[in-house]
């Protein structure tokens, strides 16, 4: 979901740093289901208070308005603790279906105990969301995750997570910005990639999403900038 995840965010520990670039591969989805296990408590505790910053409540009502008119449900692929998802159904949106979707077991169990009958959570892939019908979803949200792919599979959810939107539905990402691995500064070994507003921008469009917005903003107490892209499936 948030800062830390293929299917969460990033972790509980603000200690990243940037490393230089080089060609690496990304960790098996096993490795990530595993960090996300072993740091989901203490993620879900951090973002009791870092869901109240401003760039979760500013994307999460643009996010609103844009698809006041859109019918579905609103799909977070990387749902991990379900902060998001909360945050949309409590201050934006409380009659809109939800669906949080996660790698991490421990991550799906948070979720689904913060958000009880408010969402449908469930273990899965954000790359291969099978059980979702085309064209059901006003919303597709992944904050933090897509460091644990690579570009070809970046495009492959794209293309996937357009499948499953409506006309007029809408893209919410966030990835971290630059280029070359993350360091997890001793907390992982992990190898999560960092990536360009440019490439972020062009694989959306590749995809064959229109894109509204995409901006590179800090991230507060953290050593690397983000880029957030919206986008809209005409």
């Amino acid at each position: 979901m948030v800062r830390f995840a293929l299917d969460t965010a990033t972790p509980p520990c603000h200690s990243f740093s940037v490393i230089p670039s080089v060609v690496m591969k990304v960790s098996p989805e096993t490795k990530v289901r595993e960090l996300y296990d072993k740091s989901a408590d203490r993620y879900a505790e951090m973002m009791d208070s870092e869901i109240d910053l401003p760039v979760y409540s500013d994307t999460l009502g643009r996010l609103a308005e844009r698809i006041a008119d859109v019918s579905g449900t609103v799909v977070d692929t990387s749902c991990g603790s379900g902060h998001m998802l909360t945050r949309y159904h409590e201050h934006h949106d409380p009659k809109r279906l939800l669906l949080g979707i996660d790698l991490s077991p421990r991550m799906v169990a948070c979720a689904r105990s913060r958000l009880a009958s408010s969402a449908t959570i469930r273990m899965g892939d954000m790359r291969d969301l099978g059980s979702v019908e085309s064209g059901s979803s006003a919303a597709i949200l992944s904050f933090f995750a897509i460091h644990h792919i690579d570009s070809r599979e970046i495009v492959a959810a794209l293309r996937e997570w357009r499948r499953v939107l409506g006309s007029g539905g809408q893209i919410v990402l966030a990835a971290w910005e630059g280029t070359g691995p993350i360091d997890y500064g001793g907390e992982s070994d992990v190898v999560a990639l960092r990536y360009r507003k440019e490439e972020v921008t062009t694989w959306a469009r590749e995809a064959n999403f229109v894109v509204d917005r995409c901006v590179v903003d800090p991230v507060e107490g953290m050593p690397m900038k983000a880029v957030y892209l919206e986008g809209t499936k005409e």
